[in-house]
């Protein structure tokens, strides 16, 4: 189970305890997340990590504990190494389970997109002064105004966000065989259901499932319970070696 940005194994862990009584659960706190330390190259000094590096660093790990076939599990962040690792290995994932992932392209309205645009040009034009007189019009004033909760939060992280952020999975997506299990919030505004529903048409053999009055962490509270009863059910229809 990989967890979702800035988040740890600890909020998967409800989810996992639950389905443990079925099927043997890894909890993975990802380079730089909760207990797991940062390799100096995800730094902002190293220039970032992509999905991929985190992808091999998972696989590494897999690899490590002898599992050789084994069911993905991925929240948001974690749904994006997820497909990765997916699409690269697939005889090490025999089946795929998305919970709100990011890593498709947001449909945006007309408006949004102006705003965006004006945003990347008030950001280029900040950066451009910044560095030509010294300034910090960039780092006080449009970061704070117009940044995300994740970017301004990200710290050492911040260039490995904005690598990941721009990645398109899909075409990746499309390449995924396997089963598919996809659950999403009705009410998530992160990954709106939207793109559930894109994962859905992307991956041949997937079912997406939406939940009324859930967001971006359908399994959170007792919604551990709701999501487990489909992770069982999605293991124990499709056959898999859970072991």
């Amino acid at each position: 189970m990989l967890h979702g940005w800035g988040r740890s194994l600890e909020a998967l862990r409800p989810l996992g305890e639950l389905v443990a009584a079925s099927c043997r659960v890894v909890l993975v706190d990802l380079p730089g997340f909760g207990s797991s330390p940062l390799p100096s190259e995800a730094s902002n000094e190293g220039g970032g990590w992509s999905t991929d590096d985190y992808a091999l660093r998972v696989k590494a790990l897999l690899d490590s504990e002898g599992i050789t076939r084994c069911l993905l599990l991925g929240h948001s962040f974690g749904g994006r190494i997820s497909v990765r690792l997916a699409a690269r290995y697939p005889g090490l994932v025999q089946g795929l389970i998305l919970v709100g992932s990011h890593g498709l392209p947001r449909q945006l309205s007309f408006s949004a997109r102006l705003r965006a645009k004006a945003v990347r040009i008030l950001v280029s034009a900040a950066k451009r002064i910044d560095g030509l007189v010294g300034t910090r019009l960039f780092a006080h004033y449009l970061a704070p105004r117009f940044g995300s909760r994740d970017y301004n939060a990200a710290g050492e992280l911040r260039r490995t966000l904005v690598k990941t952020v721009n990645e398109d999975l899909t075409p990746l997506a499309r390449e995924i065989e396997r089963p598919t299990l996809l659950l999403w919030g009705e009410d998530d505004r992160e990954t709106p259901p939207e793109m559930g529903r894109s994962y859905s048409k992307l991956i041949r053999d997937s079912d997406l499932f939406v939940f009324p009055n859930k967001g971006h962490e359908p399994f959170a509270d007792v919604g551990s319970h709701l999501l487990a009863k489909y992770v069982e059910r999605f293991i124990a229809e499709r056959g898999f070696d859970a072991a």
